[in-house]
Parts: C-alpha cells; structure tokens; sequence
C-alpha cells in the first residue's frame, strides 16, 4: 500500500514511525523543513522530499497516482484543505487531512475527504476508548478485534436524545465531544449540532448501518489505512 503523508509534525511523523514498523507499507513523506527531511530520510525506509504538499507537481512525483492514501498533516488547516483536494482530483482512493477546526469537518465532506482528523477529538477517543478496553490504532480509523471506531456528527439527528436513536445491537456510543469536552452520554442526552460522537461497532456491516442512521452513507467502501489480517 502506498501511503503518503504531506506534513511532518507531531501526527504526522508518528503516523511514519508506526506504518514503517508494518510490513506491507510503501511511504512518501513530504514537509517544507529541509532540515528535517534530512534527519528522516536516515530514520525510514520511506521516500522524503522537500516542498510544499500543497504543489500539484510535487505530489505527481511522490506517486499521488498510485497512491492508495494521502494524509494531509501540517499544522495549517488551510494547507491540509488544499492538499486533500488535491489528492481528491489525483483519485487517491482514501484522504485524511488533520483540522484543528472542528467547525471545517462539514465543508471538508461536502470537498470530498473522505476522513478528518482532529488532534482534540482524536485524543478524546483514545482516552475513551481504552476505557472501554480497546487499543486505538491510527487515527482512530480502526480498532483491534476487527471492530471500527466512527468518529460523526449527529446531522439530521440533531436535538435527538441518545435513547430516541435505534442503533444496531453491537454498538456503543462511548463518547461525545461538546464545546471542547469530552462528555459520555447518558440515554437522555440529547445532541447538539456541532457535537462529534465517537461509536464503536462490531463490524462493517454495523458501521455501514450506523452510517445510514446518520446520513452519511458511503456508496463504496474504501480501504482501510489498516491491514486487518496484521
């Protein structure tokens, strides 16, 4: 699987440490600092360049053709936009941009991208996650067991009460993320429209399902970033 990740900062190069560690993981990393593409091109097997992830140029030579996922991981949400759209036109079957907005995730599905990110969130279902005795692995895009882990807004069912909202059996609704805080619902809870739910289900099947509840149904599943079977 080749893998590109535009943006070397924390998320970023972490993200690079844990897919090198995998077999099966063809890396492209690319960030502005020409110092640290330096230093991580003798850390990685990865292919490094220096530039600006956001020039169409640059990413046709980091393969973005062939590319099976792009990450989108600067530190401007504004350049972790342009780079997803990019990736978008070069057809990467799966794009992720990191956004410290949570108010941008909305703008960046009706874009195209396909996940969002958000450090804040991202933290907030880690914690909650291993609460619950799970391992979130990669940016919560999938969970050990072969469960999936959804991060999603509450759409059309916004004003809805937790136990108003017919979920399949397999399902929890472990955490919301509200105004900053990292909340745990209660079967009165009712959602507010900027509010992020974190659901673990049992499997695809379920999370397809949960997404059709929600309004945000894929028409074709995408690969994960994750190998299950590793």
């Amino acid at each position: 699987m080749r893998v590109i990740i535009a943006g070397l900062g924390d998320i970023g190069t972490q993200l690079a440490k844990d897919l090198s560690a995998r077999d099966g993981f063809e890396l492209v990393l690319i960030d502005q600092d020409e110092e640290k593409c330096d230093t991580l091109k003798g850390e990685y097997d990865a292919l490094v360049l220096h530039g600006d992830g956001t020039e169409p140029e640059l990413l046709e030579s980091a393969g973005a053709k062939n590319a099976d996922a792009l990450i989108a991981s600067t530190e401007s949400d504004a350049l972790n936009m342009v780079i997803a759209i990019l990736g978008k036109k070069f057809s990467i079957p799966r794009v992720v941009a990191k956004l410290n907005k949570t108010s941008l995730r909305a703008t960046s599905r009706e874009l195209g991208v396909d996940h969002v990110i958000s450090p804040k969130t991202s933290a907030a279902t880690e914690i909650s996650s291993l609460l619950h005795g799970y391992n979130v692995l990669d940016f919560s895009l999938l969970v050990q067991g072969g469960a999936r882990l959804i991060e999603i807004t509450p759409g059309h069912l916004t004003n809805k009460k937790i136990k108003d909202i017919d979920l399949p059996e397999g399902t929890l609704i472990t955490s919301i993320f509200r105004d900053g805080v990292a909340i745990i619902p209660k079967g009165n809870t009712k959602l507010k429209k900027q509010d992020i739910l974190v659901i673990i289900t049992e499997s695809e099947e379920k999370e397809t399902k949960v997404k059709e509840i929600f309004g945000e149904l894929q028409t074709t599943r995408r690969p994960s970033l994750i190998n299950e079977n590793q």
